[in-house]
């Protein structure tokens, strides 16, 4: 299958869901942070049980003070001009700390999804690979800040879609070509994990080139929060880049691509959307506060507290990942129309979950989703599973 996306197919699939959730007022909220876990939405005071902030980081007092002293130290929020010929020292002084922490080579972005748009036209190109054009693989459930980047990349070679994590088809693949790469997440919203063993034998026997976005996995596991694809791969090569998440259960912002290649930093500053801005040094200064948390004992108690909430999420319900590490719980239901609705009962009683329907989910599902932090106490994330179980009994999709 080529590499075609099509937006006008997935807008007019999903935007009568959409609709119905923003006239349900479920979407476009403007909210203000209390005490943690606590937001105001006007003056109705509530938990968001669906924050990318899985180790509830997002406030931490230690992280926000190292934003401030990030600008302190500055002097300038942001130097407006392109890294590629001026940046700030405190941003070197990042990567290198962060390719200490991860041992890798480290570039920090703005996003992930600047960091998908400056690598992967630059790897489908054959610039990376000996001026050879690779045959590129996109697992079928990959995250849109890199599904939205292959048509550029079919623009210059061969683009395929794969179903989800499926092996043999990848192998087939590299049977018939020399040169392939694989696309997509290391832990995935709502399918599991990228199977890395399977992926390293891939490589290990044909040379397949590996690109994972575990912005999901980041900080959750590993002594270090290394994320379950950087915990699993001994040493990174140069034929493996892993991208993740800074924002998320980091707590801080923008994105870091670590790679086992020395030089490829270089390349992706001249080539790679080298017209993008780069972190300003408030969020420099926050990444480095959160890596002190990263390399204390803090970290693994807030990684137990992630984990237990969704042992006890797991407990109540049939949801997708059950049993899983991975951070997103989606309870199935029999449609998007009860999902909102259910959605907006439960957030009535003090709790924000997200309805979700296509394009999030495969088209002719829907649910909640559902993301436990590490700062919501175990009282109070069994007194949320009540609530939602009371509010959706006899909804449940078999």
């Amino acid at each position: 299958m080529k590499g075609v996306l099509n937006i006008n197919k997935l807008i007019k699939i999903s935007e009568p869901s959409w609709s119905f959730a923003k006239n349900e007022g479920l979407i476009d909220l403007a909210v203000s942070y209390d005490i943690s876990p606590y937001m105001f939405y006007k003056e109705h005071r509530f938990i968001n049980m669906c924050s990318c902030s899985y180790l509830g980081l997002d406030t931490n007092p230690q992280i926000l003070e190292g934003a401030i002293e990030g600008i302190k130290r500055a002097k300038s929020l942001h130097l407006t001009t392109a890294r590629l010929r001026l940046y700030i020292t405190m941003l070197g002084d990042l990567e290198e700390a962060l390719s200490e922490h991860y041992s890798c080579e480290a570039t920090a972005y703005i996003s992930c999804s600047a960091a998908s748009s400056a690598y992967l036209p630059l790897l489908a190109s054959g610039m990376l690979t000996n001026d050879s054009k690779p045959t590129m693989i996109f697992d079928k459930q990959a995250h849109f800040s890199m599904i939205h980047i292959k048509p550029i990349c079919a623009d210059q070679t061969d683009v395929l879609t794969c179903e989800h994590n499926d092996i043999d088809y990848i192998e087939t693949v590299c049977k018939r070509n020399s040169n392939v790469v694989y696309v997509g997440d290391g832990t995935y919203s709502v399918a599991g994990h990228a199977p890395i063993k399977e992926l390293l034998r891939l490589q290990e026997k044909y040379g397949l080139t590996l690109y994972l976005d575990d912005s999901h996995g980041l900080s959750v596991t590993g002594k270090l929060g290394e994320g379950y694809i950087r915990e699993n791969i001994p040493e990174l090569n140069s034929k493996i880049v892993i991208v993740g998440s800074l924002a998320k259960a980091f707590g801080a912002c923008g994105g870091v691509l670590m790679s086992g290649n020395k030089g490829l930093k270089d390349m992706l500053v001249r080539y790679g959307n080298s017209w993008s801005q780069y972190l300003n040094s408030a969020g420099i200064g926050g990444i480095m506060a959160s890596l002190q948390i990263h390399r204390s004992e803090q970290l693994k108690r807030l990684q137990d507290a992630w984990w237990r909430n969704l042992q006890i999420l797991d407990s109540r319900f049939n949801t997708t990942n059950k049993g899983v590490k991975t951070p997103i719980r989606i309870i199935l239901l029999k449609s998007p129309e009860k999902a909102v609705e259910i959605a907006k009962r439960i957030f009535e009683k003090g709790y924000y979950v997200s309805a979700v329907f296509f394009p999030i989910v495969p088209q002719g599902k829907a649910g909640l989703r559902i993301m436990p932090r590490a700062d919501v106490n175990e009282d109070e994330m069994t007194k949320f599973c009540d609530t939602v179980f009371e509010v959706c009994e006899d909804d449940l999709s078999s």
